[in-house]
Parts: C-alpha cells; sequence; structure tokens
C-alpha cells in the first residue's frame, strides 16, 4: 500500500535516515548544502510504500512547472530489488497533474546511477559537486537523471 505522509513525520524521518546511513559511508553534505537546505520552501510532498504494515519505502517530490522533482527514494535494504522502488515513483508521478518529466540528482560513486538508468532514466548532466564531498576528501560527482512521462 502507498499513500501520502507528512515529511516530518518520524517515521519517514527513521527510516530515511537508517537507509541514508550506508550512504554516508561513501559522501556526505557540505557546509554549503547544509545551508541550502535550510532555506529550502516545504513545498515537497512525502510518499510512503507499506508492506505487512510497516513503513519500507519513502520517496519526497515536488512538481516544478511541469517536471517532477524526486528526492531521498529510500527503501529499506531486505525490500531492494523487488519493485518496491519502481511502484513508489509510478504512484508518485499519477499524485501530480501535468508532469511532463520526472528528475532526480544522485552522487555518481554511491552505484545509485545504475539503479535509476534500471528504472527508465537517463543521465542528462554531471559534474563535480559543490553539495556533497567523498568520505576520502574528494569531491563527489553529481549526476542528474531524467525521465520522459507519456500524456
Amino acid at each position: 500500500m502507498i499513500k501520502q505522509l507528512e515529511v516530518s513525520d518520524e517515521s519517514v524521518v527513521q527510516l530515511s535516515q537508517q537507509c541514508f546511513e550506508e550512504l554516508r559511508k561513501i559522501y556526505h553534505p557540505t557546509e554549503m548544502a547544509k545551508i541550502n537546505k535550510t532555506r529550502e520552501p516545504g513545498e515537497w510532498k512525502c510518499f510512503g510504500f507499506y508492506s505487512g504494515g510497516a513503513l519500507v519505502a519513502v520517496v519526497k517530490a515536488k512538481l516544478v512547472d511541469s517536471e517532477l522533482q524526486i528526492s531521498s527514494l529510500a527503501v529499506m535494504p531486505n525490500f531492494r530489488r523487488q519493485g518496491v522502488a519502481r511502484s513508489l515513483l509510478k504512484s508518485t508521478i499519477s499524485h501530480f497533474q501535468s508532469v511532463c518529466s520526472v528528475s532526480v540528482w544522485c552522487v555518481e560513486q554511491t552505484g545509485n546511477v545504475a539503479i535509476f538508468i534500471a528504472l527508465g532514466f537517463k543521465v542528462v548532466q554531471r559534474f563535480d559537486s559543490d553539495y556533497f564531498a567523498l568520505a576520502n576528501g574528494e569531491t563527489a560527482i553529481e549526476v542528474q537523471l531524467k525521465q520522459e512521462v507519456a500524456a
């Protein structure tokens, strides 16, 4: 079951923290990213995927013009590679009107680019990040991927 949740819901925060904890071994946000996040308006909507009554995946999304921007897609490890992310994204897209494309950003060094490509996204740009640094101190590579949505 998929339902809309509050971004600040404690179960959303916990699941996101748990899933992103493994990524923090690879990269972390820079001070610039932390400052920018505090300026971010609260227009994000959150959607959760439940299995057996438990929240197992979440995603945040906001519509900017006709582009749906996706953020913080998190799936519990034991529910990965089972179509959960695909179902959650498809349902999330259906909650918004006038969506022509879906956009997501990720850090290349996490391996998540391949996941989004498998979900039908295409790489549109990549560059050295001002917002994320690798655990070893090197600059992370940010990748933007997009997917066109059939009318």
